[in-house]
C-alpha cells in the first residue's frame, strides 16, 4: 500500500511494567522494559524511534565513578565500552505484534551488534560529537569515562532490521497490529568493565525515566480507510538474528543453518570466550583472534592467513580465497577482508565514515596511540600511567588512550537487487585459517541480516523469511 501523508505527530510512550521507583536495574531484579506501541490507522516513521532515560553507574557500595580523577577525589576505575556507551546495558531485543504476539525481529548480544554497526558507519568525529551525547560513546576509553561519573541522560536509536529501514510500518490491522518492543537488561559484569569494577560485590548500573519516543505519520482520508478496514496484504521489512558458535582450530569450518531466502549480508566478529560477563575484560570488543600464553591468560595474537565463504560447498560472494598471510604476519591492516566487513554494513564505494583508521586502530602490537600537547588533569596530575615529558618546560603527557582493533569478517551477499541469497535448505559456511594453536578457543557472533515478508488478513498477521 502507498499513502499521501498529509501531517505528522509525535508520541511518547511509558513501559508498561514500571517499577515502583521507575528504575530499571539487572542487580535490582527488574531487567525487563516492555513498552507498547497500540495498533492505530496510523503509520510509524522507524527512523525516528529513540529509547530515552537516564543512566547512573554506581560501585557495589552505591557510590559515583571518577577513573579520570576529574573531582581530585581519588580513582574509581569503571567504565562502560567507549564504542557501544549506554546500549552496553541492552542484551536481547525482541519486537512483536502488540495483538498477536508475533515475534517480528529478535537481536540477541544486542551490544556487540551496536559496536559492529557504529563502527562501521560512523567516524570519529561523529562518536565525539553526536553520538557521546545521545548514546554515550565517544571511541575514546578516555573520553567516554566522563561521561558516567554523574547521572546521565541518553536517547539512542534502536539498531534493529525493522527501525533501520526505510519504509514506515503500518500500525494498524492491516500490517502490524501495533507493536510490543521488550528489552532486556545485560547482567552488570557484562556491561562495565574497570580495575575497581569488581571490588567487593562489583560495580552495577540503572537506568530511571525510560520513554519511547517518535513520529506516527498520519496519512489523508482514503489512506485512513485503507488502514481502518481489515483487508489482506504485505509488505517487507529487514531484520537482524545472531547465532553463536566457538573456533579453536588452525583450520577451522564453521557451517549455519541461516533457514531465509532473503540473506542480505552476514558479519561474524571475535571475543575470547573467558572475556565475556567479566568485569577485568571489554565484553564487546571487536579484537582479533587470540591465542592463551603459559598462563592463561588471553593475549598472543593470531596470525589469519586465508578467509572465504561458501553456500552449499560452493564459493560464495567471492570467487577466491582472501589470502592476508603477509598483512597479518607483519601486523598490518588486512584490508581485503575489512573493505568486505564494511561492506556487509554498507556499499564500500559509498562508505566514507567508520573506525578503520590510523588514529583509532591498532594492528597487532603496534597501536597508534592518539596524542595531544597537554592532557593534564585539574589537579595538576597527570592520568596514571601516562608516558610523561617536558615540553618547553612544562609537563605533559602523551598518551591519552590506546587505539584498538575494529575487525569483523563479513560479506554483502547482494549490492545490486537487494532482494539477497536464498539459504533455505542450504547450508552458509566460512572457512577461517590462522594459527589458532587448539588450546585458546574463541567465541564467534555472526549477524546475519534478511528480508522478511509480512502477509496481514482478517485472521491475523504470517511473516515469511
Amino acid at each position: 500500500m502507498s499513502f499521501n501523508i498529509v501531517d505528522v505527530e509525535k508520541f511518547e510512550v511509558l513501559p508498561n511494567n514500571q517499577p515502583n521507583n521507575n528504575t530499571y536495574s539487572f542487580r535490582g531484579g527488574n531487567p525487563i522494559i516492555s513498552i507498547n506501541v497500540p495498533a492505530q490507522a496510523k503509520l510509524l516513521r522507524p527512523s525516528s524511534v529513540r529509547i530515552n532515560g537516564r543512566l547512573r553507574v554506581m560501585t557495589s557500595a552505591r557510590g559515583l565513578p571518577d577513573p579520570n580523577n576529574i573531582k581530585a577525589g581519588g580513582v574509581v576505575d569503571i567504565k562502560i565500552p567507549s564504542r557501544v556507551g549506554v546500549n552496553a546495558c541492552i542484551q536481547n531485543v525482541n519486537i512483536s505484534s502488540e495483538a498477536t504476539n508475533q515475534t517480528l525481529e529478535s537481536v540477541r548480544q544486542y551490544g556487540r551488534l551496536v559496536n559492529h554497526i557504529l563502527s562501521n558507519t560512523h567516524s570519529p568525529d561523529d562518536f565525539q560529537n553526536e553520538k557521546s551525547i545521545t548514546n554515550l560513546c565517544t571511541a575514546l576509553q578516555s573520553t567516554t569515562d566522563n561521561l558516567v561519573i554523574e547521572d546521565t541522560d541518553f536517547s539512542i536509536p534502536l539498531y534493529c532490521g525493522m527501525f533501520m529501514g526505510g519504509n514506515p510500518i503500518p500500525l494498524s490491522a492491516n500490517g502490524v497490529n501495533g507493536l510490543t518492543i521488550n528489552l532486556e537488561l545485560a547482567s552488570d559484569n557484562q556491561a562495565l568493565t574497570g580495575a575497581n569494577a569488581g571490588d567487593n560485590a562489583g560495580a552495577f548500573y540503572e537506568l530511571s525515566n525510560i520513554s519511547l519516543t517518535g513520529d506516527y505519520l498520519i496519512p489523508d482520508d482514503k489512506g485512513m480507510s485503507q488502514l481502518s478496514v481489515a483487508g489482506s496484504g504485505a509488505f517487507q521489512y529487514n531484520s537482524y538474528s545472531s547465532l553463536y558458535s566457538v573456533i579453536n582450530s588452525s583450520d577451522a569450518t564453521q557451517t549455519y543453518n541461516l533457514a531465509n531466502s532473503n540473506v542480505l549480508s552476514v558479519v561474524h566478529s571475535f571475543l575470547p570466550v573467558s572475556h565475556s560477563n567479566n568485569y577485568a575484560q571489554n565484553s564487546f570488543a571487536n579484537g582479533e583472534l587470540l591465542n592463551r600464553d603459559g598462563a592463561g591468560a588471553y593475549n598472543q595474537g593470531v596470525n589469519l592467513t586465508k578467509v572465504s565463504f561458501s553456500r552449499g560447498g560452493v564459493k560464495l560472494g567471492l570467487d577466491y580465497e582472501m589470502d592476508c598471510t603477509t598483512q597479518s604476519a607483519q601486523g598490518r591492516p588486512e584490508t581485503q577482508i575489512s573493505l568486505n566487513a564494511i561492506n556487509a554494513f554498507k556499499e564500500f564505494s559509498k562508505a566514507s565514515r567508520f573506525l578503520n583508521q590510523p588514529q583509532m586502530d591498532g594492528f597487532g602490537g603496534r597501536d597508534l596511540i592518539p596524542s595531544v600537547d597537554a592532557c593534564l588533569e585539574l589537579n595538576n596530575t597527570p592520568p596514571a600511567g601516562a608516558a610523561i615529558e617536558t615540553r618547553s618546560g612544562r609537563q605533559t603527557t602523551q598518551e591519552i588512550d590506546v587505539g584498538v582493533r575494529n575487525f569483523l569478517i563479513g560479506l554483502a551477499l547482494d549490492r545490486v537487487s537487494d532482494v539477497g541469497v536464498n539459504f533455505k535448505g542450504t547450508s552458509y559456511s566460512t572457512r577461517i585459517q590462522s594459527t589458532l594453536d587448539g588450546n585458546s578457543p574463541n567465541a564467534i557472533f555472526t549477524y546475519v541480516l534478511s528480508k522478511n515478508t509480512l502477509q496481514y488478513s482478517p485472521n491475523g498477521i504470517m511473516v515469511m523469511s
